[in-house]
């Protein structure tokens, strides 16, 4: 007879993506998975597979609650120059109250894309579709008169993207970047 499952699965996953996302994939052991579910190995690998598929499984949750932040904060503005600066300082925000862990995408693009391609291809995914976002946002800011229309939304978008990146890693040593935040925002 199967046992039955005697935990919180969401919960379980949301402990483990913000171990990961701590300590990275390769500076978390089993023994951190362990002491941090309160689950036995044999649990863990037929729950989850082995490390590396409960590492990817968290990539997705840090990727959907991003995506649902995006999502939220996007539908609030009432334009879409003002998505892209609420956006902006928002994660400012968050910089300066202590969120000084950075992006964990952000920090697994440095630590595997150049080792593992499905972390590689996941990530570009990543990239693309939040690029996509802040291009079309910028289209639409272009067509209010909100963003220059001689600006490549596309070269923008990227830009925007590698600004955000770059905010989150930076978080990690420096809690005050607003400053630079507006300067980011000023090629708008």
């Amino acid at each position: 007879m199967p046992k039955n499952v005697l935990f919180d699965r969401n919960e379980v996953l949301r402990n483990v993506t913000d171990l990961f996302w701590r300590k990275g994939y390769n500076g978390t052991s089993m023994q951190d998975l362990v002491d941090t579910t309160g689950l036995n190995r044999s649990s863990i690998y037929n729950t989850f597979g082995d490390k590396f598929q409960l590492f990817e499984e968290s990539l997705k949750h840090y990727q959907s609650s991003q995506n649902d932040r995006l999502r939220e904060t996007f539908s609030e503005a009432k334009s879409p120059k003002e998505a892209i600066v609420a956006l902006f300082y928002g994660i400012s925000d968050d910089i300066k109250a202590g969120d000084q862990k950075g992006c964990m995408l952000t920090s697994c693009t440095s630590e595997l894309s150049a080792e593992e391609p499905l972390i590689k291809d996941f990530l570009v995914e990543n990239k693309e579709r939040v690029v996509a976002s802040f291009a079309a946002l910028i289209e639409g800011a272009q067509q209010l008169g909100e963003i220059s229309a001689h600006k490549d939304p596309k070269t923008l978008a990227l830009y925007l993207f590698s600004s955000l990146q770059g905010l989150r890693v930076t978080s990690m040593l420096e809690p005050d970047l607003e400053g630079v935040t507006e300067e980011i925002l000023s090629i708008l």
